[in-house]
């Protein structure tokens, strides 16, 4: 008998690469579960940026927050990520009815991981920033 509980995905996402910018979308909140799901997803995006310098646009919906272990995993995926290359995330948090909760624990994610990172309300002015930051 297995004593551990397994449970379904809760929240999705999805990963792409635009020249050096890795374009995650999702709906929140996420658990491991769905963090693992999309590892395969994710995988493929970052050995197509290792090596260079590039940065993450979040384009993400709904409640922008993870479980705590999900937490712990992204926080080790991103200080990887920087040890490759990711110089910077800007963030945009569309149809969240928490956002400013979301706001905070994103940020206490990415501050425990070293990473430089903003909040924008359009993609727009996400896509500005970052390029500013990468060049």
């Amino acid at each position: 008998m297995n004593d551990k509980a397994i449970f379904y995905p809760h929240g999705e996402l999805h990963f792409s690469v635009e020249g050096n910018l890795m374009i995650m979308t999702g709906t929140g909140p996420w658990n491991m579960e769905s963090i693992i799901k999309s590892g395969d997803d994710a995988t493929r995006s970052h050995k197509k940026l290792y090596g260079l310098k590039w940065g993450l646009l979040a384009l993400l919906n709904g409640q922008a927050i993870h479980t705590p272990d999900a937490a712990n995993v992204l926080i080790e995926a991103v200080k990887k990520d920087k040890k490759n290359g990711r110089t910077a995330s800007a963030l945009v948090l569309y149809d969240s009815g928490s956002a400013d909760f979301g706001k905070h624990h994103i940020s206490e994610i990415y501050r425990k991981a070293g990473e430089t990172f903003r909040f924008f309300d359009n993609e727009e002015s996400a896509r500005k920033w970052l390029s500013a930051q990468l060049d």
